[in-house]
């Protein structure tokens, strides 16, 4: 402490003058010391070595200019000056138009979502909704098939033969399950491929 007094008395300063730029010092070694990242044991020592007068008044200038110098870090970005632009819209995609397909074991069937439902039997078609597989493990109604946008249902109706989504069984009970990503169906002993049309 008594090189600090005795550098502000060699500088003609007295004691408010010498607290207020030991203060100034201090503010200025500490932002140096943030800026340059000096974290811990490291910074209190820089600003130990620069409270302590370790040259005369060359520390206390160059404190200042490197206090009030640009850094890179402290570059904004500048700001877009008039009118901005709008974004633009996010494209819109277009509603899949597609029918589906249940494809093997001898049988076509095309659906599209004309009707919220199809039923799947082996009986002739009763309805314009029913889509026939004549195979005598396929019930009279064996499954219900359940259309809503883009996505795709099936609901096993009780049969005896059972259906199977991608080799899953469905009972009544599951209720309607989502086969949008399903490769195979199996009504019975009929193996069906899912595809779009």
């Amino acid at each position: 402490m008594g090189e600090i007094a005795a550098l502000a008395g060699f500088l003609g300063l007295s004691g408010a003058f010498a607290v207020v730029g030991l203060v100034l010092a201090g503010w200025m070694a500490w932002r140096i010391v943030e800026k340059a990242g000096l974290p811990g044991w490291a910074g209190l020592g820089a600003i130990l070595l620069t409270l302590t007068a370790v040259g005369t008044v060359v520390p206390l200038v160059l404190l200042w200019v490197f206090a009030f110098m640009r850094w890179p870090r402290d570059e904004m970005v500048p700001a877009i000056t008039g009118p901005s632009p709008a974004p633009a819209a996010p494209p819109k995609s277009l509603p899949d138009r597609r029918g589906w397909r249940l494809a093997g074991g001898g049988v076509s069937l095309a659906f599209d979502e004309s009707s919220p439902s199809y039923r799947l039997t082996s009986g002739s078609a009763e309805q314009a909704t029913d889509l026939v597989v004549p195979d005598p493990s396929v019930g009279k109604p064996h499954a219900r098939l359940l259309t809503a946008g883009t996505r795709l249902g099936l609901e096993d109706l009780g049969s005896a033969g059972g259906t199977y989504i991608d080799g899953a069984r469905l009972l009544p009970e599951h209720g309607p399950r989502d086969i949008s990503a399903a490769r195979s169906i199996r009504l019975g002993r009929v193996e069906l491929v899912l595809s779009r049309a």
